[in-house]
């Protein structure tokens, strides 16, 4: 069964890959395929080898290495090594197995007969390497999810996993067929007490491999309860592409064998995840967890929750939807609209990020505030912030922003947020992007928000940090390159066009002469505050289209804001009114449209 089963993918995946209806080309090449099995760690082959073979992933997942930097992953039907067939020049880099893996192998001599004889093949391999190179392009650090098999591993001393990964079972499976595995089921379905339990060379070990491997070709998930005895523990930790940590909030210490595991170049992903108990208060002590784990990413769930199981999923299954907010001042008050947008279409956001007023705005989303609420505190915490000062640094001494962002959001943690989130800022001191994962709210998104010459620099260890719109006023790269987001929504609100000359204009001003416009109401040059604002985004929105970033984004909404002050905080409902308006059909479209 388990041979009748492994050809009739192997035919479904070359169906996949190369289109063909010719049932005579499929079945040549499945007479020349040889079966090769890879375990977790082993190296399939080393860069400067030479291309002798062509490979189909069976199941299983494997890693490309750059030398020691992971640059990309492929699992089950994907394609690895034909370019080194097809150009005849050693391989370009080292795969290795991330865990236990079945490949199809076609050595170099049928492969070269198989384009031989039917020339179409090349058309459709060329066709692979353009989508691959495109995906390189469009994010090279981007190393997608697609987790097939799943560990779930207690790493706080409970043995409360079985509940959690019922219903983490259950949410996974609006993404397809899941199976939930322990030591126990195992034992019954191979009929024979122990039999999870198995090492390598027992008698019972090659039926074992045999029949979980014949169960991950049968479903798309395969989660694995990791618990019961060491052996089955270690048995599920092979098999894994993903292991997920789970430990409770506030756990006082986890199990070091269990969080010290090396995290060698063929380790799967590995997340923690923080469980709460039904109703109990937001967490807090994360950061202690995650320096203990070495993880990959971490959430927040709530034993209760339905809304937190299937975020995790959408996670997990590479489905998640991450939400990106542009800087622009106060014209960042219409992400509020469309955060009102996205509730009334139902859109789900599992990782949001910002830069500027959209790390405010995205903090808010973090903490798990409904739209209102977040409209709310922004009028509350945001309407006036000007606290002048001589200006010898800044225009504005920070003071009132500083007490602003502690009344919005406390002494929380990035680490104990709800939801993941990022904010950009830029790092004077090495010239550098600074996307900000860990540490207090309030001082990322301060370093967010300091627009050079308006607000003091922010300090964080011995470096200075400005607006991140300097570099990246709306990360969409920074989002898109997480495994876990599968659709990115992006809202600029920064205007590649903005400021035109007002007629007169003249390089030579006198200050009094401005201010008498000003006070007669005619035409009048920019604020320095404007200016200066404006100014910081200006190198960002160039590399943006350089890049062509917006490209990136699953659906790019960009607000109508260029009539608006970038300094009118004070019309914060008109401008959360602009936002909604010119966004709301365009959501529900998208939205609709992903079925």
């Amino acid at each position: 069964m388990h041979r009748a089963l492994r050809h009739s993918r192997l035919a479904e995946h070359l169906a996949g890959l190369f289109d063909a209806t010719d049932q005579d080309v499929l079945a040549e090449i499945e007479a020349h395929a040889e079966w090769l099995t890879l375990a977790g760690g082993e190296t399939l082959f080393h860069r400067g080898d030479p291309g002798d073979a062509a490979y189909v992933i069976i199941s299983g997942r494997l890693r490309i290495l750059d030398g020691a930097r992971a640059v990309n992953e492929a699992g089950a039907g994907e394609t690895l090594g034909e370019m080194a067939l097809l150009s005849g020049e050693p391989r370009s880099a080292t795969v290795l197995a991330v865990r236990d893996s079945l490949l199809a192998r076609l050595p170099s001599a049928a492969f070269n007969r198989l384009v031989h004889d039917h020339p179409s093949i090349l058309r459709h391999i060329a066709g692979i390497l353009v989508r691959r190179l495109r995906s390189a392009t469009a994010s090279p650090a981007r190393m997608r999810a697609g987790m097939r098999t799943l560990a779930v591993l207690a790493v706080d001393g409970s043995a409360a996993t079985a509940a959690f990964t019922r219903r983490l079972v259950a949410a996974l499976e609006a993404h397809g067929a899941t199976l939930h595995l322990d030591a126990a089921a195992v034992d019954r379905a191979l009929g024979r007490a122990g039999s999870a339990a198995c090492a390598d060379g027992d008698e019972g070990s090659v039926p074992l491999v045999e029949w979980l491997n014949e169960q991950e070709l049968r479903h798309r998930f395969v989660v694995y309860e990791a618990a019961a005895n060491a052996r089955w523990v270690e048995r599920a930790l092979r098999q894994a592409d993903h292991v997920l940590l789970v430990a409770a909030a506030g756990a006082k210490a986890l199990d070091r064998e269990l969080v010290g595991r090396p995290r060698s170049a063929h380790a799967p992903r590995a997340s923690l995840v923080v469980v709460r108990p039904a109703h109990a208060e937001r967490p807090a002590g994360t950061a202690r967890l995650l320096d203990a784990c070495r993880v990959d990413a971490h959430y927040h769930v709530a034993m209760d929750s339905g809304a937190d199981f299937a975020r995790l999923a959408r996670c997990l299954a590479g489905a998640g939807v991450g939400l990106v907010l542009g800087g622009g001042g106060a014209r960042g008050f219409a992400h509020l609209g469309v955060l009102r947008a996205l509730a009334e279409a139902g859109v789900p956001v599992d990782w949001v990020g910002g830069t500027s007023i959209g790390a405010i705005i995205a903090a808010l989303v973090a903490q798990d505030v409904p739209h209102d609420e977040a409209a709310a505190r922004c009028r509350r915490h945001f309407r006036e912030l000007r606290d002048p000062t001589l200006p010898l640094v800044a225009l504005l001494a920070g003071r009132r922003i500083r007490a602003r962002l502690e009344d919005a959001f406390g002494e929380v943690a990035i680490e104990d947020l709800p939801l993941p989130y990022l904010c950009v800022s830029t790092n004077l001191t090495r010239a550098a992007q600074a996307v900000h994962e860990r540490g207090p709210v309030v001082r990322a998104v301060r370093a967010s928000i300091s627009v050079p010459g308006i607000l003091p620099p922010m300090r964080l260890d011995a470096d200075l940090h400005v607006d991140g719109g300097l570099v990246n006023n709306l990360p969409i790269d920074v989002m898109v390159a997480k495994p876990e987001i599968g659709a990115v929504i992006a809202v600029d609100v920064g205007g590649e066009q903005d400021m035109a000359a007002p007629p007169g204009f003249e390089p030579e001003l006198s200050g009094w002469q401005v201010l008498w416009n000003r006070l007669a109401k005619r035409a009048r040059p920019p604020t320095m505050m404007s200016v200066i604002t404006r100014s910081s985004f200006v190198a960002s929105i160039h590399w943006a289209r350089e890049r062509h970033t917006a490209e990136q984004a699953s659906l790019y909404l960009r607000i109508p804001v260029a009539d608006l002050r970038l300094l009118a905080f004070e019309r914060i409902d008109d401008i959360a009114a602009r936002g909604y308006d010119a966004t709301r059909e365009a959501i529900g479209r998208w939205w609709a449209g992903r079925g």
